[in-house]
């Protein structure tokens, strides 16, 4: 197969969550697993910690491991994701755990690393880094970030 084009970022459209949620969640709806290569957290893992406030500061920006990737440059069947219709064959998908607040700033920083080592690492341009608004217009809010800044940031 081919080797890694884009990456994907999207947003959870929940307030809480983890990449074993997700999982959980995907499951459910019939897929093999989690359809994003990465989770980055917000704090807040169950809707019970959301709803009472409680984060965990040390969780904020932690990011976990979705779907693996073998480290080189091809594409082999269990790596593909299952995040962006007519994409996941050869991007790989980035999952912010977000609603509508704003972002927390560990958050966009770990996202920003988390780009820029895949970036090198698989040498995909920043003009390659798109939001899942950018690839699906049913999709207008996700990610909820600019991702014209954010691409000028990986420049």
């Amino acid at each position: 197969m081919s080797g890694w084009n884009n990456i994907i970022v999207h947003h959870s459209a929940s307030g809480w969550g983890n990449a074993h949620f997700i999982d959980q969640w995907h499951k459910s709806r019939g897929w093999l697993g989690i359809g994003y290569h990465f989770v980055i957290l917000n704090g807040f893992t169950t809707s019970e910690d959301l709803k009472s406030g409680r984060r965990f500061d040390e969780l904020i920006g932690q990011v976990e491991i979705g779907r693996t990737l073998d480290g080189d440059q091809w594409v082999e069947g269990e790596e593909i994701g299952a995040h962006a219709l007519g994409f996941n064959a050869d991007s790989i998908g980035i999952c912010l755990i977000h609603r509508q607040e704003p972002y927390h700033p560990a958050m966009q920083a770990s996202l920003l690393d988390l780009l820029t080592g895949l970036m090198r690492r698989f040498d995909i341009e920043a003009k390659d880094v798109l939001g899942h608004c950018e690839v699906n217009d049913k999709k207008p809010l996700c990610p909820g970030l600019d991702m014209a800044m954010i691409r000028g940031y990986l420049i």
